[in-house]
């Protein structure tokens, strides 16, 4: 969701960009990846995908931009949808800030919900973003036995785009608030816009194995399940999904994490 159009709640998860940063010596600007081994970027005009975030953060930094070599490790696929490349212009302007000092001015990104989240999560917490700012919101889902099931369907399929609506966004922080993380799983289901039969699919199939509910989220599925039924979901949605896609799911568990308190 965009901050702009509404209240936001976001989750920060343990993987996202780690960014190395030193002085060139020679005054240029040299961008390398560990995720396309054989990438070299020298000019922010004729950047790849792959380091659109870090070039964001560079001219955002400083006019010119401070020469540099970098290194960008996304930790998450670019297949899985996942990340947006907020994390990465977070991690690029928090390592310039470390080299160079703060910087000229924010970039597009500054003000998305993925941007606030990684620079301001705090593990066992969501954070409620709205026009007065980000809130953090208890969300501790080891201490109520709970998981977030990422689910790597293995399709080309995207989530299609929900409109954030306000009053569930207050339904969600009011749940936490109240110490009811499990009630953001039905909230999840509701804001779900079913129409890409796969990771509908998989959606089904984690419910009927004991998921509280989910959605889509770029080419993943996200469920809330109990701990103890992980294993169970995990072997429904594969047995489910067999045949379906051209491998086989792959998953990921987490809890909301971000800075220690």
């Amino acid at each position: 969701p965009d901050a702009a159009r509404g209240p936001a709640l976001a989750v920060a998860l343990a993987w996202g960009a780690v960014v190395a940063v030193g002085p060139h010596p020679d005054g240029g600007v040299d961008l390398f990846s560990m995720n396309h081994h054989t990438d070299r970027c020298t000019s922010l005009d004729a950047a790849p995908d792959w380091a659109a975030g870090a070039v964001e953060a560079l001219r955002a930094h400083a006019d010119p931009p401070p020469a540099v070599r970098m290194v960008v490790d996304c930790e998450l696929p670019a297949e899985t949808g996942l990340l947006s490349g907020a994390e990465t212009v977070c991690a690029a302007a928090m390592a310039l800030g470390d080299l160079h000092g703060p910087p000229l001015a924010s970039g597009p990104s500054a003000a998305t919900p993925e941007y606030l989240a990684a620079l301001h999560s705090r593990a066992g917490h969501a954070l409620l973003i709205t026009a007065d700012g980000p809130e953090q919101v208890p969300f501790d889902l080891h201490a109520a036995g709970l998981r977030l099931l990422l689910i790597d369907v293995g399709a080309t399929e995207r989530a299609i785009p929900a409109e954030t609506d306000p009053g569930l966004v207050e339904r969600a922080a009011a749940a936490l608030r109240a110490g009811y993380p499990a009630g953001l799983g039905p909230l999840l289901t509701e804001v779900h816009v079913p129409g890409r039969p796969t990771l509908d699919l998989a959606l089904s199939a984690a419910r009927d194995a004991g998921a509280l509910g989910g959605r889509a989220l770029g080419r993943c599925a996200v469920a809330l399940v109990p701990l103890a039924d992980v294993p169970r979901v995990r072997a429904e949605v594969v047995g489910r999904l067999d045949g379906h896609t051209h491998r086989a799911p792959r998953f990921l568990t987490a809890v909301a994490t971000g800075r220690t308190p």
